[in-house]
């Protein structure tokens, strides 16, 4: 399995390598995206969410250069018009919402075991 990382420049971490985003949304089976968590990077992030958007997000462009199986996830929450288009939220291609509704199921899980063994 090939997993790609592509972020911005101050965003990036030395210890990975990383593709151009332009090159990695037509390679993959599943895009798994992010939140731009702004409460922790504003100080870095020097452009617009138009900026973001065309240079690191999942815009229409590059969801057209998807591969037909491809699917989109992201964990939530997410931040429509920054890391995805907003009108690809519930596009078919999207497990966004089912991704959010498993990820209550697994919490779920997690805090049931944790309370039977307190």
């Amino acid at each position: 399995m090939d997993v790609f990382i592509c972020a911005p420049e101050p965003l990036k971490d030395p210890a990975y390598d990383y593709i151009d985003c332009d090159d990695a949304f037509g390679k993959v089976d599943v895009v798994m995206l992010l939140r731009v968590q702004h409460e922790r990077h504003e100080h870095r992030m020097n452009m617009t969410q138009e900026e973001y958007l065309a240079n690191y997000g999942l815009s229409k462009t590059r969801y057209a250069e998807m591969k037909d199986h491809a699917i989109i996830m992201h964990p939530a929450p997410f931040n429509r018009g920054w890391e995805i288009d907003t009108d690809l939220v519930e596009s078919p291609k999207s497990r966004i919402f089912k991704q959010m509704e498993n990820g209550v199921y697994a919490r779920m899980a997690v805090i049931e075991r944790a309370l039977d063994r307190a």
